[in-house]
């Protein structure tokens, strides 16, 4: 907030850049979850952001939006309103330096919606599966240094001083419909003199202090041989979505258990490329987590790493855009893992995501779909979405997202959240 303050003093200094008027939008969201109890919800959004070219070489950014939620979840109402900081930042350029400061977005990979070295921005899953990631991005404090070496080569150097956790639903999580984290420890059993009566524990989260030792950071080298674009990126940091581990009975309250909700450090070393032959892009990304971080069923902590990677095509004809990838993900770990399958000591899935896009009447109307199946889990999701340009800054959208079968994968988890919503969004 202090370098948004600044960002906002600087941008009054160049008060005869700043003048213009700021660029954004207001949108309603009536959304619709069949599978939840018929839950229903509204969501208003105020989106402005300011782009203010200082000079050739220096660009203020500065966005932000409030948005508010009146919804219906089951059992019961809820109403919340947030104010977030979108971006924040001062960027300078020079000839073969780009510096970036403030809360910002990177976008690290290049396989389509799931990128396995997109590690350093969290994301907010309902945001991801309503819009896709590109906007589920959710902006960290952080540091950029690219240098510009020869050509097309660079390389990019990224701290983040503060950690900042990834979110299910930005607007009253606990009882988003896209909150897949169950209470923690239901069931569990404490043994008292009058009984065994199931208690509900007490859970205490530990995210990671704002000291120097719990900074994240990464370097990322990007060249092109060829016709070939490619990179190879390095990051160290916090798992977005918190892990849960059973601390036992708490001694001076045995009718109370504590289970802990920490965020365990992780280290991914990855790479991407992209190229075209003839009509056809082709594109791969892969990345290892070489130490990673598993939750068991049994609320423990298992320790072990990951591999994850794909290749992918797509192609343009005229108003098409298709795609399609598929995606491999191995994990195995140090000690014997229990899921609700039993008891595993590395786990491998493939997945095939697939994407269409499709423009009607000179780009008027515009359909796009997404869809991903994992076969060995039997789970998938099918997103459509559907626009209409009412008028030139005036859209109407519609959508549906389909989740089918069950699994423990990242698709097969959300088995419930079937979802649609339209949404009316003016543009100023």
């Amino acid at each position: 907030m202090r370098l948004a303050l600044l960002i906002i003093a600087g941008c009054l200094w160049a008060i005869p850049v700043c003048g213009q008027v700021p660029t954004g939008y207001v949108s309603a969201l009536v959304a619709s979850f069949p599978n939840r109890d018929n839950a229903a919800e509204l969501r208003a959004r105020a989106f402005v952001e300011e782009k203010v070219e200082v000079s050739h070489r220096l660009r203020l950014t500065l966005s932000g939006f409030a948005e508010a939620l009146v919804a219906d979840r089951g059992d019961e109402g809820t109403t919340t309103t947030v104010f977030r900081v979108q971006d924040a930042n001062i960027e300078l350029r020079a000839r073969r330096l780009d510096l970036l400061a403030g809360f910002a977005r990177v976008a690290w990979g290049t396989l389509d919606e799931l990128q396995p070295t997109d590690v350093v921005n969290p994301l907010d899953v309902s945001r991801f599966f309503f819009e896709g990631r590109n906007e589920a991005r959710m902006p960290v404090p952080l540091v950029r240094a690219r240098i510009f070496i020869e050509g097309d080569t660079s390389v990019e150097a990224i701290y983040v001083p503060f950690y900042r956790r990834g979110r299910f639903d930005q607007l009253d999580e606990k009882t988003s419909p896209f909150s897949v984290t169950p209470d923690p420890g239901t069931g569990l059993v404490v043994c008292l003199a009058i009984g065994c009566p199931t208690l509900p524990p007490t859970v205490v989260t530990f995210e990671p202090d704002r000291q120097a030792r719990n900074a994240q950071g990464g370097v990322r080298l990007t060249a092109t041989t060829g016709r070939v674009d490619w990179s190879v990126a390095a990051f160290r940091g916090f798992e977005p979505f918190g892990l849960y581990t059973l601390m036992g009975v708490l001694p001076a309250s045995p009718s109370v258990v504590r289970i802990n909700q920490v965020f365990p450090r992780f280290t991914m070393i990855g790479g991407d490329f992209e190229t075209v032959f003839g009509e056809w892009g082709i594109r791969g990304e892969g990345a290892v987590h070489t130490d990673d971080s598993f939750q068991s069923t049994d609320l423990r902590i298992v320790q072990g790493h990951s591999l994850e990677g794909g290749i992918g095509v797509d192609r343009k004809a005229g108003s098409y855009t298709l795609s399609g990838t598929v995606l491999v993900h191995h994990e195995a770990y140090d000690a014997p893992l229990r899921t609700p399958d039993g008891i595993r000591k590395d786990r491998n899935d493939v997945s095939l995501v697939v994407s269409g896009d499709r423009t009607f009447a000179r780009e008027r109307y515009r359909l796009r779909t997404f869809g991903v199946y994992t076969p060995n889990e039997h789970s998938a999701f099918v997103r459509g979405i559907g626009t209409a340009s009412v008028r030139d800054n005036l859209v109407l959208e519609g959508s549906a997202g389909w989740f089918l079968g069950t699994g423990n994968d990242t698709v097969g988890r959300f088995s419930d959240s079937d979802f649609g919503y339209v949404r009316l969004k003016y543009f100023f």
